[in-house]
């Protein structure tokens, strides 16, 4: 089984920092809209509360990623791509952050899917902070 961990470094009123490690087994293959975060389930959110990426910063080695808000629909809310080579700091905050605009059937859950975390030396770290409701 595929390791993924999501340590939460900060939750205060406003903001949520995460730091999350991916790694494959080489065998499971790749991750399909594992969830990172649950608003309500892992930060005590009211229901239907929806968070803001304000800000991502990763480094892969082996594979790509979208990370995306469950929208309850065939396709999730996606947000943003993240693939090996780039590791800048993307900053969405001088934009408002990039909202949870998933609709009445979203669940606030952020999720990530993943493109080739298929061999046993593929692993990656994403620090997330996002601004809560």
């Amino acid at each position: 089984m595929n390791i993924v961990t999501v340590k939460t470094l900060l939750s205060g009123p406003r903001h949520v920092i995460l730091a999350v490690y991916l790694k494959s087994d080489g065998i499971t293959g790749d991750l399909e809209q594992e969830t990172l975060v649950d608003p309500v389930m892992d930060l005590g959110l009211k229901a239907g509360a929806r968070l803001t990426l304000e800000c991502l910063v990763h480094n892969f080695s082996g594979f790509d990623a979208c990370i995306e808000f469950e929208s309850g629909l065939v396709n999730n809310n996606f947000k943003w791509v993240l693939s090996e080579g780039t590791s800048d700091e993307i900053d969405f905050a001088p934009f408002g952050g990039l909202i949870d605009d998933s609709g009445l059937d979203g669940t606030g859950k952020l999720q990530i899917t993943t493109t080739g975390l298929t061999a046993s030396t593929d692993q990656g770290s994403i620090l997330i902070k996002a601004r809560k409701p």
